[in-house]
C-alpha cells in the first residue's frame, strides 16, 4: 500500500487527512509516490537548476519551542538524474515537523548568508514557505506526516 503524498505548496491544515494534496504547479502524486516507503518518512526535494551530483541539506524541527534553533535531525543526500534528492527518514515517528531544505552551491557543509543574515543559497521551508521579511513561524511550515509518506519540497533559484 502507498502512503500519501504531501506536495509543497499547500497550507499546512489542508494537507492533513485529505489524500494526496496537490499544489498548481506540482507534478501528479503518482510521480513521487514510488518513493514511498512502509517503514519511513521520505523527503523529496526537487529541483529544476541543481546539477546530479549536488548536495541538498536538510533540517528537521520537532516543535515550535526549538524551531530554527535546535534540530531535531539533519540529513544530507545527492541530487539525482531527475533533480530529486530523496532523504529517508527511518525513525521518524508520526506527528508533525517542520522541515528546511537547501542547495548547499559551493558543497561547504551550511548554509551560506550575506552580511544581513539573509541565505544566499537557494532554501525552502515544508509547505513552501518563502519568507521575506521575517522568519516563518512552525505554525506555518508544519507538516503532518507518518511512514508511508512522501512530502515534496521544491527548491527555486
Amino acid at each position: 500500500m502507498r502512503g500519501r503524498i504531501v506536495l509543497g505548496g499547500v497550507a499546512g491544515a489542508a494537507a492533513f487527512g485529505l489524500g494526496a494534496a496537490m499544489a498548481d504547479n506540482a507534478p501528479p502524486p503518482d510521480a513521487f509516490s514510488k518513493f514511498s516507503t512502509v517503514n519511513a518518512v521520505v523527503l523529496a526535494v526537487r529541483s529544476e537548476f541543481a546539477p546530479p551530483g549536488g548536495h541538498v541539506r536538510l533540517t528537521i524541527f520537532a516543535d515550535a519551542e526549538t524551531f530554527l534553533e535546535e534540530a531535531a535531525g539533519k540529513h544530507d543526500a545527492t541530487v539525482n538524474d531527475d533533480g530529486v534528492a530523496l532523504i529517508t527518514l527511518n525513525g521518524l515517528k508520526s506527528g508533525e515537523y517542520a522541515f528546511v531544505a537547501y542547495y548547499d552551491e559551493n558543497d561547504d557543509g551550511k548554509l551560506n548568508r550575506n552580511a544581513l543574515g539573509k541565505p544566499k543559497e537557494p532554501f525552502v521551508f515544508s509547505n513552501d514557505v518563502r519568507p521575506k521579511l521575517r522568519k516563518p513561524t512552525f505554525d506555518e511550515t508544519k507538516v503532518a506526516v507518518a511512514p508511508g509518506e512522501v512530502v515534496v519540497m521544491t527548491l527555486e533559484d
